[in-house]
């Protein structure tokens, strides 16, 4: 995450009662001191978010537009047993700007391919306190580790905070105490890549991980990289409806492919979204 550019935050492990509610998150799971020093900070976070947002609001009351932090500490939800279900998480927060712009999914796959670990990025149940639309909770099996997005817009006017903001959260707790699976070397191929830009009129029920999954899925083995650089909504586009743009990079470890070869993988990627009920945007 430092390698992405961010800078490290030391928010207060203390909240304030409502602090919790203001980011969407319930309060019934929190544990309060019984002889807090002041009530500022009578309440035990369960989420490193709370804090992350005032930092980002203070940064920006003092005219700091490029902001990008994170935070490695414990959050104190209510156990089972008489002591807190401690546990350590990460947040990565980033807020756009101008000169460069930050994604929770940059900062996701930085650590995929860092740690060797892997979720299933749900769209179909976004986080409490993210943006409905553009956000994920991220799963194990009927296991949440974390969430991934945008910070929901309410939130952020609650803090005063301009521009969208991006957010990853993740319980290190989880992912660190397994083994990351062995890394294997991949040979270099020497032959030219050849890269295929697809753009599918998607409805906005179908998750644009389905369709990356998909469009990747149909590339088969020549695909390299499928990467999604743009949705659209506007015109020529049904409300219910956005526009996925993917490029695909295909390339073979043994040959430079043909036109006819790119040409096939091309129609296998169409075919696969179709199956989502995509359609190739002309």
């Amino acid at each position: 995450v430092v390698s992405l550019g961010a800078s490290e935050a030391m928010p207060n492990p203390f909240l304030a009662p409502g602090d919790l509610a203001k980011v969407g998150l319930s309060e019934d799971n929190a544990l309060k001191l019984a002889n807090p020093l002041v009530a500022e900070e009578s309440v035990l976070r369960t989420s490193l978010v709370p804090g992350m947002l005032k930092s980002i609001a203070y940064n920006q009351s003092h005219r700091v537009d490029d902001i990008h932090l994170y935070e490695v500490g414990h959050v104190y939800p209510r156990g089972k047993e008489s002591l807190p279900d401690e546990q350590e998480m990460l947040c990565v927060m980033s807020v756009d700007s101008t000169d460069r712009e930050f994604s929770a999914m940059q900062s996701w796959n930085l650590l995929v391919d860092a740690l060797g670990i892997g979720a299933q990025v749900d769209q179909k149940s976004p986080p409490a306190g993210f943006h409905p639309g553009r956000s994920a909770t991220l799963r194990r099996g009927k296991t949440i580790i974390g969430a991934i997005g945008e910070i929901s817009p309410v939130v952020l006017k609650q803090h005063g905070i301009a521009g969208r903001v991006s957010c990853l959260e993740l319980s290190l707790t989880t992912v660190l105490f397994e083994a990351p699976k062995p890394v294997a070397a991949k040979t270099v191929s020497r032959y030219p890549s050849s890269d295929v830009d697809l753009a599918f009129v998607v409805e906005n029920s179908v998750a644009a991980a389905d369709v990356h999954r998909a469009v990747r899925q149909g590339a088969g083995t020549l695909a390299v990289a499928v990467d999604l650089f743009d949705v659209y909504r506007g015109k020529g586009v049904d409300a219910e409806a956005r526009s996925l743009a993917f490029r695909i990079r295909l390339q073979a470890p043994d040959r430079t492919l043909t036109d006819d070869e790119v040409a096939a993988a091309r129609q296998k990627c169409i075919d696969a979204a179709a199956k989502l009920g995509a359609q190739l945007r002309a």
